[in-house]
């Protein structure tokens, strides 16, 4: 409510058109970050967290106001040095290019229908190895994990699950003693906690101890399909969706060895050239996970920039890395009558207003 009314003294005051100005005059982008499109905000969320997820309705309203107020351009005309839009002289609206991550089949389903009614350019980064595959993120497992049922049977942590770190175990326990059912929002401080302390093998073994000690057995969605296929890549591809490059595996860059973080880079650019025809030369950091080696890697093996996310760009790695805005339900939902991207406006001014972003 609080972002919605700030959002509109923006617009009826003026100061949105005023701060719109000033960014069309400087060298000013925005890079909108998605993941999922739902149909529908549930306790489930498809299992994902909820800064993954925006509505379908959320999505829609929100293009409009974008439309309204942007040039939406496809990312790789903002990283091409040759492009003649940096050109600050040419437009006089800002820019802002819309980019998903992952490679999710809901972007395909219902966040591509919504994108041609507008005739809105995306860049749709992909995590290579998941692509065409019943694959999951482990996030995604440990969600249908512990909004299950069963989860009362954990009431005395195990002693497997002793050896976690600390916040883990909280989090463990306190879920444990929550009447069912339980939302994703409840297990959001879990996984981000599991995200910062556990390496691959903790979150591997993890989840395996969970589905054993409450009866359920893997793969735990026999038959579902959560990412995309390359059919249906190749067929955005052929609509003007662009490409990019998120990984093979989703691991963070920054925990890997260097010939690892080689291997992802230098795999996942072919995997995706090879399936789309396309080259790819924009890369989008898994969780955010990047440094100045990983940049200089990156820069190596051919992509000509590379997404972060909220975090701060390295130093010492010029325009190469570039800064997105991170969109979810919390921050695209809030509105007002007649004005439904008030809550949007708010965010986009306060995170942008006094500095450029690319």
């Amino acid at each position: 409510m609080v972002k919605s009314l700030a959002g509109l003294a923006l617009l009826r005051t003026g100061l949105w058109d005023r701060t719109l100005r000033i960014w069309a005059r400087r060298r000013d982008a925005i890079i909108l970050t998605y993941h999922r499109v739902i149909e529908r905000w549930d306790r489930k969320l498809e299992y994902s967290q909820p800064g993954m997820v925006v509505t379908a309705g959320t999505f829609d309203r929100q293009l409009t106001f974008l439309k309204e107020y942007f040039d939406v351009v496809p990312l790789s005309l903002l990283v091409d040095p040759k492009s003649e839009i940096r050109n600050p002289k040419s437009r006089s609206r800002p820019l802002c290019a819309i980019t998903f991550d992952d490679g999710w089949r809901d972007n395909y389903e219902i966040a591509f229908p919504i994108l041609r009614k507008y005739e809105l350019p995306a860049t749709i980064f992909l995590t290579t190895d998941f692509i065409g595959t019943d694959r999951v993120f482990w996030h995604t497992e440990l969600l249908y994990l512990l909004l299950h049922e069963n989860l009362s049977v954990l009431r005395q942590i195990p002693p497997d699950f002793r050896t976690y770190p600390s916040p883990v175990r909280q989090g463990l326990r306190r879920l444990t003693r929550m009447p069912a059912p339980r939302q994703a929002q409840d297990v959001d401080s879990l996984i981000e906690a599991v995200k910062e302390l556990c390496d691959e093998d903790t979150i591997e073994g993890l989840i395996r101890n969970l589905a054993e000690s409450t009866g359920l057995s893997r793969p735990l969605f026999p038959g579902r399909t959560f990412f995309l296929d390359w059919n249906q890549v190749r067929e955005m591809t052929a609509a003007g969706i662009e490409i990019g490059s998120h990984g093979c595996s989703h691991r963070i860059l920054t925990r890997l060895l260097q010939s690892e973080v080689e291997m992802e880079l230098r795999r996942s650019k072919e995997c995706i050239e090879e399936h789309t025809g396309t080259t790819v030369n924009i890369f989008a950091f898994p969780n955010n996970g990047c440094n100045r080696e990983v940049c200089c890697l990156a820069k190596a093996v051919g992509y000509q920039a590379a997404c972060d996310g909220q975090a701060k760009v390295p130093k010492g790695v010029g325009a190469f890395a570039l800064e997105r805005i991170g969109i979810h339900e919390g921050i695209a939902a809030s509105g007002h009558a007649g004005h439904p991207g008030t809550g949007l406006a708010f965010v986009l001014a306060k995170r942008a207003f006094g500095r450029s972003l690319w």
